[in-house]
């Protein structure tokens, strides 16, 4: 069983109260929704209201639904947003994850350590292969 909890970079609170982190997005026609995603890295199932409309390869702004803060705003790539995880030894991370509809990679971060994750994550490494230092 996971036992990663994830929280808001900025006000610091829980997005995953039970099975699922918890989102809220804003699409290209400004409308705003929530979306569910698994806390398992690497699995990319989005749950979300079927009049939330997200449409494959568009940008979504991703927010924390507790202080609203704008988790694409925590790093230079506007096409990433950003929450903390920590894990079962109390170790914090940095998870970076694609605002791209569809686009499949995520990175956890931790000093100079990048995993990757997705079968989209070569999207963000550089020419010789080496992801980017966060």
């Amino acid at each position: 069983m996971e036992t990663n909890d994830f929280i808001c970079p900025e006000c610091r609170g829980q997005l995953r109260p039970s099975n699922k982190i918890i989102l809220s997005a804003k699409n290209h026609k400004g409308k705003v929704g929530l979306i569910l995603l698994s806390p398992e890295l690497g699995e990319y199932s989005v749950v979300h209201h079927d009049t939330f409309e997200m449409i494959e390869g568009e940008h979504i702004d991703i927010f924390c639904p507790i202080c609203h803060a704008d988790l694409g705003s925590f790093h230079e790539d506007k096409n990433l947003a950003k929450v903390n995880m920590i894990d079962a030894e109390n170790v914090e991370y940095d998870i970076l994850f694609s605002e791209i509809v569809g686009r499949k990679c995520t990175y956890k971060v931790h000093g100079d350590m990048v995993e990757a994750f997705g079968a989209d994550a070569g999207i963000h490494t550089n020419f010789w292969g080496e992801t980017p230092r966060y």
